[in-house]
């Protein structure tokens, strides 16, 4: 069969969906990702075959004038009052829906930009038998409908998308009676689906499956359909590095902050200057994939190699613990080899908030209502307001996860000295109740099913949901 997978521009997106596209070729079928033509490189270097849209265009619909604004913080707040949201975590996973993941949506079906039209256009032609579409593309499931393909969807993390419209649809007589849009990601959708002749109905917005890479117990709750898949922790494909053939002198710890906030969070947060510190006590060899904004000057000790990127495969074999930031990539990192692992996590909601429009800079920035510092990111425009917790958005669910199994702990950089910090980092070190703990993550990563094992049923949805008149 044909599988076309619409992919958002950037690693973070692709990468989770690297070891499903490889096993579907690699059991015989055709599969072609599509993306910004300036992504295709990227597709390229993992062995896949990209599509590219918007030919000779020179900016990412992400960078190009006119992307959308996040939506203002007050009008989350509202929703998420309305929904009677008041956990700290689930309201946090609220903005990510709503203040965050709608923007790239937004984004992938602007009418300015030819990506959209390219997309379905190719859909036409090729024809596919099944689209698998990233949660930011929902034009990848227009095309689907358009060209009578399976629609299936694959978040790269936790399913805000799913989890937030259910939570919609539960309230919306309540939103509409407030003057509330009631499904704002069909408002986004519909322009297209309407230009094509498409319905906006829930099949379109969540597809008519979901592959969920997801641990029991540490996604968001929703009643869809799923189809389960081990996260395979694919990260790169770069050289390996020399220095890593030999093998470790002293403990080695992998230190990591993931792919999508590498290049815009300014100092990480505080939490990296006080870590490294931490480390510097230690008798272990540290790699840290930290680049110079995240370290933003931060001494590195001797012990540590900072890199600016290393996939994180290569180097996890040779570790005995990881330190992350709670993204489900770099937790998988860990799973697969059955090492502690120590999450960033403040436990609290510690919100960011971007300065109000008439107070802002020139350049945006980050302030915390804590006074935590003010960070820059880089923002050349008067800035939207926006908000979102000074970690990870799945730091909590993450550590609650290995911690609940015995595999590690979190790592507060907020509520311990850094003394304390040493000793919770040694104990994950040398206590075998962790390594212990860790081989149970190890074991429930093991008994999701491979790519491979997915392929099969995959085949048989994609049967039973195409159009039989193609």
């Amino acid at each position: 069969m044909r599988v076309l997978i619409p992919v958002d521009p950037s690693r973070a997106h692709l990468f989770p969906i690297v070891p499903i596209a490889s096993a579907l070729r690699n059991a015989g079928h055709e599969v072609r990702l599509a993306s910004w033509e300036g992504f295709c490189d990227t597709i390229s270097a993992t062995g896949l075959t990209p599509v590219a849209l918007a030919e000779g265009t020179t900016l990412s619909p992400h960078l190009a004038p006119g992307a959308p604004e996040p939506r203002h913080p007050d009008e989350s707040e509202r929703y998420a009052d309305i929904l009677g949201i008041t956990d700290f975590e689930l309201r946090d996973q609220w903005h990510v829906f709503y203040q965050q993941l709608l923007v790239p949506v937004g984004n992938s079906l602007r009418a300015d930009r030819p990506e959209t039209d390219d997309l379905i256009e190719f859909a036409r032609s090729w024809r596919p038998d099944l689209v698998i579409w990233d949660f930011t593309q929902p034009a990848g499931a227009v095309a689907a409908r358009v060209c009578g393909a399976a629609s299936a969807r694959m978040p790269p993390g936790r399913d805000n998308f799913g989890w937030g419209l259910e939570q919609l649809a539960a309230h919306r007589e309540e939103l509409i009676a407030a003057g509330l849009d009631d499904n704002p990601l069909a408002t986004l959708v519909r322009p297209v689906a309407e230009r094509y002749g498409v319905e906006v109905d829930d099949e379109l917005l969540v597809g008519q499956w979901t592959i969920d890479i997801y641990p029991e117990g540490m996604g968001l709750p929703t009643s869809l359909k799923k189809v389960p898949m081990r996260w395979i922790p694919f990260n790169g494909s770069d050289a390996f590095p020399k220095w890593l053939h030999e093998p470790a002198e002293r403990p080695r710890i992998a230190y990591c902050l993931g792919e999508s906030t590498r290049r815009f969070i300014k100092g990480d947060w505080d939490r990296t200057p006080i870590l490294l510190e931490a480390l510097s006590g230690l008798d272990v060899e540290v790699v840290a994939t930290l680049n110079d904004v995240q370290l933003d000057g931060a001494p590195v000790p001797a012990n540590v190699r900072a890199v600016d990127w290393l996939p994180l495969s290569n180097v996890m074999s040779s570790c005995s613990a990881l330190i992350h930031h709670g993204g489900g990539g770099t937790y998988a990192a860990a799973a697969a080899v059955g090492i502690p692992q120590l999450v960033c996590d403040t436990e609290e909601s510690i919100l960011l908030r971007i300065a109000e429009e008439e107070d802002a800079p020139e350049t945006g920035t980050f302030r915390t209502e804590k006074e935590h510092g003010v960070q820059d990111v880089s923002d050349a425009r008067k800035p939207t307001p926006w908000i979102m917790p000074a970690k990870k958005m799945e730091a909590t669910p993450c550590s609650n996860y290995v911690i609940d199994r015995g595999a590690g702990i979190r790592l507060n950089h907020r509520a311990f000295t850094v003394e304390d910090l040493r000793k919770q980092i040694s104990a994950v070190l040398t206590e075998k109740s962790y390594q212990d703990g860790a081989r149970v993550v190890h074991e429930e990563w093991k008994a999701m099913p491979l790519p491979a094992e997915v392929v099969p049923v995959l085949e048989k949805l994609t049967a039973e949901n195409r159009k039989a008149t193609r």
